[in-house]
């Protein structure tokens, strides 16, 4: 054992049991990953009605290799990403290994959301999204002009999401952030713990900071990697979002300005920005490629942008809506022309290259016409929740934090480059920090 690793094992906060027999553990499934176990656990389709139909999640555990001092249970966002294959792939992936020290003392639980069946038919009942790839709104819809515009958008996102929906209408219905969170703590009350440690990856940290408004007494420890804002109103969290692009785009444009390999060197790179990506398809993703991008990824950068300013913007493809089963219940869709042209005019004042492409706004435009309500809209966060941890990178940490900071005595890990979901992909620096919290609730304030 590490050291330090040992000094905490000595220190922990006292926990309840491990695992009751709720759970029936075993080896994985043929093409699940053979260094876990795995289980599955039936839960209400409807929580709201408890009795009806069933819906079955597969799990996979990582099982302490000494005695269990608690449980975390991860998710590595998507929405809906498979967590049992993704837990099990990045595990035998190179390099410093995530949970592989934490695990000597705790017991990694992770889940495929209600929907998938990936892992042998485990989880049921599934849907096949690829009814979403093959319709016009796969891509990010471009903001209507006029009414008749705002109409045919409506029209058109309702014709993909109803293609789906079709498949099992009440499974549909039903795969939204508040039944996720729901099922995370039946998860809980299966473990046997009375409170729990969460891992919640990007859009993992939307479940994490739904779970916490449900359940805040149940939450011992949270880390939140490379998330976004769910704990503030939409339009305040929307101009901090455009306020945090125009720092990025500044930052960029200071390194061209100060380097003179940079293709763009001596020119007015902003300028350059809002007159070659003219679209607003191609500013949502220079707006993405922004957040992601460190400092070895900006010669790159530079040069897909001389390209654009000649015609190329094959550097700037269309981008895509993630999972709007789930997140058209969580981010509110404009309601109006009226609405969204308030929401762009604001967010242009607040960043004049990119705006409202550079936001949620961008989105949220899949949502307009789609099926059931934002029945899960950002809300603030309820008193008295424990520290929390933030970590990100230099593009995705800001929204990151913004979150934890609003819970006193929370703490930060910012890593000052590229890359996301940094406790998950195995950054060497990352790892002992967040391990450390997990193991103690103490959160550190740490530059990685």
């Amino acid at each position: 054992m590490k050291p330090l690793l040992l000094a905490l094992a000595t220190a922990v906060l006292p926990l309840t049991p491990a695992a009751t027999p709720a759970l029936n553990w075993s080896p994985c499934p043929n093409d699940g990953p053979d260094h876990m176990e795995c289980a599955t656990l039936s839960v209400p389709l409807d929580w709201n009605d408890p009795g009806g139909r069933k819906v079955t999640l597969a799990l996979g555990r990582l099982k302490a290799t000494g005695p269990s001092q608690g449980t975390v249970l991860v998710n590595y966002g998507g929405p809906g990403a498979p967590g049992v294959e993704v837990m099990g792939g990045r595990l035998l992936s190179p390099g410093s290994q995530p949970f592989d020290q934490l695990r000597q003392h705790m017991d990694v639980i992770t889940w495929d959301p209600r929907g998938y069946g990936l892992l042998g038919g485990m989880g049921t009942p599934t849907i096949d999204w690829s009814c979403l790839k093959s319709l016009p709104n796969s891509g990010m819809p471009t903001p209507p002009t006029t009414q008749a515009g705002f109409a045919a958008l409506a029209a058109s996102n309702a014709a993909a999401a109803n293609a789906c929906r079709a498949q099992d209408p009440t499974l549909f219905d039903h795969m939204d952030t508040l039944s996720n969170a729901r099922d995370m703590d039946a998860i809980r009350r299966a473990l046997g713990q009375s409170k729990v440690n969460l891992y919640m990856g990007s859009y993992g940290g939307v479940y994490g900071q739904t779970y916490a408004d449900l359940y805040p007494d149940r939450v011992r420890t949270m880390v939140m990697d490379g998330t976004g804002d769910h704990s503030i109103d939409f339009d305040r969290a929307q101009d901090a979002l455009a306020r945090d692009n125009v720092a990025r785009l500044q930052r960029f444009s200071d390194w061209c300005a100060a380097d003179d390999t940079c293709a763009l060197h001596g020119q007015d790179v902003p300028k350059v920005v809002a007159t070659a990506l003219d679209d607003w398809s191609s500013r949502v993703t220079m707006s993405i490629r922004l957040i992601r991008s460190g400092r070895a990824d900006f010669p790159q950068l530079a040069t897909d942008l001389t390209k654009a300013e000649h015609g190329d913007k094959s550097a700037f493809p269309v981008s895509h809506m993630g999972y709007p089963v789930s997140e058209c219940h969580e981010w509110p869709a404009p309601r109006s022309l009226a609405d969204l042209t308030a929401s762009e005019t604001r967010l242009t004042r607040v960043d004049p290259v990119l705006g409202a492409a550079g936001t949620m706004v961008a989105f949220t435009l899949a949502c307009v016409g789609w099926p059931g309500a934002a029945n899960n809209p950002p809300r603030p966060l309820p008193a008295h929740l424990p520290p929390m941890l933030a970590v990100g990178t230099w593009g995705d940490f800001p929204a990151t934090n913004r979150v934890a900071s609003r819970v006193p005595g929370s703490g930060w890990i910012r890593h000052d480059d590229s890359g996301h979901e940094l406790y998950a992909t195995g950054n060497a620096c990352v790892i002992p920090l967040v391990d450390r919290y997990l193991l103690t609730g103490v959160p550190p304030k740490a530059e990685c």
